[in-house]
């Protein structure tokens, strides 16, 4: 392309790092890297109708992609609006470009007030503490090596949001000659251990009589998902999925999931593996009494391999400090797989007591499974959240599928088959509401090209903090079911309201107050037509599968469908 301006430039270095989208809520400070997108028609813009939205996309798209993806806010007050979002990115590794439009940096060519009130110093501050690295290029000159860097950093592990900001006034003045080169990214090599404390471990694992593996973040790399798939088979050891990214094969004979407490309670030896808090990871977490209960028994080893420890700062503790018998800095991307060639090396050692292990493994979660049985009926008539979730399944398993966000209390892992690398993207890293609509979007943006229907199996108050986004994906016809889990109600702040009022022993119609979406209900559907979405409302159990079947079949043809699904409030 023609390098007239310095947005120009910005775009080609845009494109020398592969970044196939942007999303954006329009911006007067970044209005020259819009036209020169524009004019370029690559990066493609994303239209969003909120900074939250549009990072809560590029969040989304790196999960499902492995790419990174950016996102353009406007100014001071784009770049506030954007916060949350950034920090869900943040908590849940996911590579994000953010580009902020900036200044003028010149005073001297400031507008009175809004050019003054909208630029500060630095703007990297309002998001310092929630991204890996921020920078404000003060020439053209300096943005092919700050632009690589901040790619750089967004995936170098563990990933993360990078900020870089863009002056106006240099987007927007002609562009000085710029040689670009044979320039391009160069991701900085991931972090592994020594061989010798894997070795350790592996010993440890191997010498072990009832050893246990919890798997967070593992799924986030093909690699590690093989791996643990593997060192699972070849050391017949149950594996226990916490749900960060999809880690581990439902249905599989080490699959333990379920028994979680009771593997922890046998267990003479934890492998915690990237690990969110491994603290979280290995007790019982008490909400009456704001406590824990640890599930391990007095002298059960530990071996951590983790990358939190990169990830600290001075705003922000990601878990407690950890005493471990082993603690690995490292990412299991790379370290989990020369970890399985080690057990396989030593397992001959404890043949007889691995077959032995598989035999009872196999026989214990055929146990669990047959003990589950189909997801329980409501008692009213209505249509509870197991039974959404199954429906949903049955709906979609006769083509690709991804599950793009939930938070569903498990049902997905009980009711679906989650087998292959990536099925499932987890949350939204920081439990910020919001996240769940835009992240899904970025992921059948992804698909768009696909015949992969994403489910988002949509809480009903989290779509509230972020309806507008449902526009981006009607305008962008992307592949998208959206389930809405409507239970009326902020249930999970409801369940802790009831808890409180249990304890002083209140009246529970008390706990309702001010957790109940209705006088009026809010018509999801409705909202979703308005923004040029196909939308039903399913409040009768028989007409779920129907209509489940029906919007599905319109997402297989190129189109976004919600289906708003009034469910019971959980009691649990």
């Amino acid at each position: 392309m023609d390098l007239t301006y310095g947005s120009d430039v910005m775009v080609a270095l845009l494109q020398r790092l592969g970044i196939r989208y942007v999303a954006a809520n329009p911006g007067a400070s970044f209005r020259g890297l819009h036209d020169s997108l524009t004019t370029s028609g690559s990066p493609e813009v994303i239209s969003a109708l909120h900074e939250g939205v549009a990072v809560a996309v590029a969040h989304g798209y790196a999960k499902a992609s492995g790419e990174v993806m950016a996102a353009a806010v406007h100014n001071l007050v784009g770049l506030q609006q954007a916060v949350m979002a950034t920090f869900n990115a943040y908590a849940d590794h996911a590579p994000v470009l953010l580009l902020g439009g900036s200044g003028p940096a010149d005073q001297a060519r400031r507008r009175p007030w809004i050019d003054w009130v909208h630029t500060a110093n630095q703007q990297g501050q309002a998001v310092r503490d929630v991204v890996k690295w921020d920078s404000e290029p003060t020439s053209v000159a300096a943005l092919p090596d700050l632009m690589l860097r901040a790619h750089q950093l967004a995936v170098a592990q563990p990933p993360g949001p990078t900020y870089v900001a863009l002056d106006a006034l240099m987007q927007e003045s002609p562009a000085p000659a710029v040689d670009l080169g044979d320039w391009g990214p160069a991701p900085l090599a991931p972090p592994t251990a020594p061989l010798d404390r894997l070795e350790a471990v592996a010993d440890l694992l191997v010498a072990a009589e009832s050893p246990v593996v919890l798997a967070d973040f593992v799924g986030r790399s093909r690699a590690g998902f093989d791996a643990l798939r593997r060192l699972a088979e070849t050391l017949a050891v149950p594996v226990v999925d916490l749900g960060s990214r999809h880690n581990f094969p439902t249905g599989h004979w080490a699959d333990c999931t379920a028994d979680r407490a009771g593997r922890l309670a046998d267990a003479d030896l934890v492998l915690a593996l990237d690990c969110r808090d491994v603290r979280w990871a290995t007790s019982q977490v008490d909400n009456d009494r704001r406590g824990y209960r640890m599930l391990t028994r007095p002298g059960t080893k530990l071996a951590v391999i983790t990358l939190n420890d990169l990830k600290h700062n001075g705003f922000l503790d990601l878990e407690p400090p950890i005493r471990a018998d082993e603690y690995l800095v490292a990412d299991t991307a790379v370290a989990l797989p020369v970890l399985a060639d080690l057990v396989a090396e030593r397992v001959a050692r404890r043949a007889d007591a691995v077959a032995a292990r598989r035999e009872w493994l196999t026989g214990h979660t055929a146990a669990l499974r047959a003990a589950e049985g189909p997801p329980p009926e409501s008692p009213h008539g209505g249509i509870t959240e197991g039974v959404l979730a199954a429906a949903t399944y049955d709906a979609v398993r006769d083509g690709p599928w991804q599950i793009g966000f939930t938070m569903f209390r498990g049902w997905p892992r009980r009711t679906w088959d989650l087998v292959d690398y990536n099925c499932h993207l987890g949350g939204s890293g920081a439990g910020g509401l919001g996240f769940g609509i835009g992240g899904s979007i970025g992921a059948a943006l992804h698909h768009r090209d696909d015949d992969t229907v994403v489910v988002d199996l949509q809480p009903d108050g989290d779509l509230l903090y972020t309806p507008q986004a449902l526009w981006t994906a009607a305008h962008h016809r992307l592949p998208l079911l959206a389930v809405v889990v409507n239970n009326r109600s902020y249930g999970a702040d409801w369940l802790h309201q009831r808890r409180v009022v249990q304890t002083r022993g209140g009246d529970l119609d008390r706990a309702r107050h001010g957790m109940d979406l209705t006088g009026p209900d809010v018509d999801h559907a409705g909202m979703a037509r308005a923004q040029g979405v196909e939308a039903f409302t399913v409040t009768d159990r028989d007409a779920l599968a129907s209509t489940l079947t029906e919007a599905v079949k319109g997402v297989r043809e190129g189109r976004p469908v919600l289906v708003d699904v009034v469910v019971d409030l959980p009691e649990v």
